[in-house]
């Protein structure tokens, strides 16, 4: 076990690697319930890849991770895992997104009899013809609902058409027709490779105790014999700089339109960390479209925009997808203020710094909420490939100057513009 520091964050955090290659991080904080998370890095966007123990690709059907996410809760026995963290007052879920499948809980009391619980839930895997089948059904219903959303359409409509073949470009839960093809032996596959303890986290932030818990994981694990993982192999895709679909509208029984406006901006080959390239971006969005930002102001003063013009912004592949979203009583010329905005590089080096400060302030806030800290520790792996205990002297130390030239050197002539616009 090594204690390593979040530099002026006054954070330690335990780490140990188990012989099975699980991955253990443990952010004691005294007097606070512990939120507890164990996280596959299998997300989404990984639709083939050589299984454990395979020499072929093996492609399966979108929707396939947030799928086996429902089906981690069946047990053979019957054991109802929910209902476990239930009666033992913990708050429990499980999420898939694009990247990862996390399993959490939070619980002021029975912690270990929660830890037990939740390690069952992710290495003791139930697959039946049956249960699989029942359970198409249900998530079938969760995909039409968020269809039948107008925003969820809009965004999956944008995803769609910003990527020709990142699987990125699909829903989370996928299609109706595409879960209608998930078996047992997809399942186990996808199983065998990515919820193999080398492929997984545990993070745990709270009152607890390092050595203890590390000797509990360890003596739970003792029982269980997995074979070596290598690296797992997931297919690269040759990604196009142009998006698949430049325009579309669809119409719906709505009052007011919904818009989303998507960019793929390559960073191939940027000789800068993709720490640095996603901080200055971030920093970049925050100064031209956040809550202070002179475009705020004036979107909230104008009548035609009916709420705050939202922005995210992810890592996919050897692109920054950056998403804008709105409703707006008149489309006009809602795109082209965006884009506007998006591509007048001009900003000071007074409002970078303003961006900073309040990114270093969110670090200080962060060390001191569990779930914040979980999350951070999971992202960093996800994202980073180990955890930056540097991170406050790493922001303290961006330049201006140097986000000003990346900001220039990026390409923002890459975008979708999706409508969900009423029934004339």
């Amino acid at each position: 076990m090594q204690k390593k520091t979040f530099n002026k964050l006054d954070l330690d955090v335990y780490e140990e690697v188990l012989d099975n290659g699980l991955r253990i991080y443990i952010a004691p904080i005294s007097r606070v319930s512990a939120h507890v998370a164990m996280t596959s890095l299998y997300g989404s966007a990984i639709m083939e890849f050589k299984p454990l123990g395979q020499d072929e690709y093996f492609k399966i059907p979108a929707g396939t991770a947030h799928f086996l996410e429902h089906k981690m809760f069946a047990k053979e026995d019957g054991q109802d895992i929910m209902d476990i963290f239930q009666k033992n007052g913990a708050r429990s879920n499980a999420y898939t997104n694009n990247h990862i499948t996390s399993y959490y809980f939070n619980a002021p009391n029975h912690f270990y009899e929660n830890l037990e619980n939740l390690l069952n839930c992710v290495t003791i895997p139930y697959y039946t013809a049956e249960n699989i089948e029942k359970e198409k059904g249900i998530i079938d219903q969760e995909i039409k609902a968020g269809f039948d959303d107008p925003t969820g359409l809009c965004y999956y409509t944008s995803l769609l058409n910003t990527f020709k073949e990142y699987p990125y470009r699909y829903p989370v839960a996928g299609y109706s027709k595409t879960i209608k093809n998930i078996n047992a032996d997809i399942l186990y596959n996808c199983y065998n490779t990515f919820y193999h303890p080398a492929n997984m986290l545990l993070t745990i932030a709270g009152d607890v105790n390092p050595e203890e818990v590390i000797s509990f994981v360890k003596n739970y694990y003792a029982k269980k014999d997995y074979p070596p993982l290598k690296t797992i192999e997931i297919k690269h895709y040759d990604e196009p700089q142009e998006v698949l679909k430049k325009d579309e509208t669809i119409h719906k029984d709505i009052t007011n339109n919904i818009i989303e406006m998507a960019y793929k901006v390559s960073i191939k080959d940027n000789p800068l960390s993709l720490l640095k390239i996603l901080s200055y971006i971030g920093i970049y969005l925050d100064i031209k479209f956040g809550a202070i930002s002179k475009f705020n102001k004036e979107a909230m003063e104008n009548k035609n925009i009916l709420y705050q013009v939202g922005y995210m912004m992810d890592n996919v592949g050897d692109y920054i997808f950056i998403d804008f979203d709105t409703s707006v009583v008149k489309v006009d010329n809602i795109f082209d203020l965006v884009n506007e905005n998006l591509n007048n590089r001009d900003f000071s080096e007074q409002e970078f710094n303003l961006i900073v400060k309040n990114i270093i302030k969110s670090l200080v806030l962060m060390s001191d909420n569990v779930y914040n800290i979980s999350n951070t520790l999971i992202m960093h792996i996800c994202r980073y490939g180990s955890i930056q205990y540097d991170i406050y002297n790493f922001y303290q130390s961006l330049n201006y100057e140097e986000c000003r030239k990346l900001i220039n050197s990026l390409d923002f002539s890459h975008y979708t513009r999706t409508i969900i616009a009423p029934k004339s």
